[in-house]
């Protein structure tokens, strides 16, 4: 029987508030999707990222002949936050270097052993 009541009462009447925010200084513009010009700039930032890890990627490479410059471009990468694009190259050349480092009984400067 009391579900009979309540199906038959009324639900109360909620009271909202209500607000009256400022209309938005942007507009719509940062709703509205990519013109054709924003996809020619994007895909030109694209190709300068993957020119600038191709030109990270030739340095890393070329510090290879001396570990201390290498470890010291390395650790550069790694304080820059960069060091995520490199993470296969960098291991490699922590391995060459370890291995060669390894079996040099010449180790001068306590800076890169730090490293």
């Amino acid at each position: 029987m009391s579900t009979d009541q309540s199906a038959s009462s009324p639900a109360p009447e909620t009271n909202r508030l209500t607000a009256s925010y400022h209309p938005c200084n942007w507009g719509n513009s940062i709703i509205v999707s990519n013109s054709p010009d924003d996809e020619k700039i994007l895909a030109h930032k694209d190709q300068q990222l993957e020119d600038l890890k191709e030109e990270v990627r030739r340095e890393l490479i070329a510090a290879a002949s001396n570990s201390s410059e290498q470890l010291k471009f390395i650790d550069a990468v790694q304080r820059l936050g960069v060091a995520y694009h490199f993470e296969k190259d960098i291991e490699e050349a922590l391995r060459n270097t370890f291995d060669n480092y390894h079996d040099t009984d010449d180790i001068n400067d306590l800076y890169d052993v730090e490293l």
